[in-house]
């Protein structure tokens, strides 16, 4: 699947279609994030997460309110649900652009004893992959210089003294 062709028609379709950026009911829209998402968790075997609507609608709401501040800050009401942020030049990156900002932390992760140790490095990432997460949904919105997307996570992931990844569990091998 080429992510590129198929997130630049589905951006430039739903962008059109609301001045404060793409719907979130947007399906090759939320297919591409979507995939983004599963194929990082699947290359460090998470499972893969499933599209959030309502996740979306609360993405969407932040998003629109930080697209039109210019000012990147987290939702300080928001206590129930993981939550990554991007924002960049208005027009100027594509989806996969924003996400890869995120995915891109795996090297510093690579390079730590653990996730807690930087998690203002590589919390991005670690909560897309965090193995606990089973839901995700995004929103997308424009201001006059800024592009914000926000992406939601249920149950949230970055939980203290816990691991990203899945727990492993050991085999025994009888004689």
């Amino acid at each position: 699947m080429m992510f590129g062709a198929l997130a630049s028609a589905a951006l430039a379709a739903s962008a059109a279609a609301s001045a404060t950026g793409p719907a979130v009911s947007d399906a090759p829209w939320q297919d591409v994030v979507l995939a983004l998402h599963n194929r990082e968790r699947a290359a460090v075997s998470s499972p893969p997460l499933r599209w959030s609507a309502d996740l979306a609608r609360d993405a969407a709401r932040w998003a629109q309110r930080l697209a039109a501040s210019g000012v990147l800050q987290h939702d300080s009401a928001n206590r129930s649900e993981g939550e990554n942020l991007w924002m960049g030049t208005r027009g100027a990156y594509r989806v996969e652009d924003m996400v890869a900002g995120w995915a891109g932390e795996k090297a510093l992760l690579r390079r730590m004893r653990s996730w807690q140790d930087g998690v203002h490095r590589v919390g991005h990432y670690t909560q897309m992959i965090w193995s606990g997460t089973t839901a995700v949904g995004c929103g997308l919105a424009q201001g006059r210089s800024f592009e914000v997307l926000v992406c939601r996570y249920d149950p949230p992931g970055n939980v203290w003294n816990q691991s990203p990844y899945r727990a492993r569990t050991a085999v025994a091998i009888r004689p």
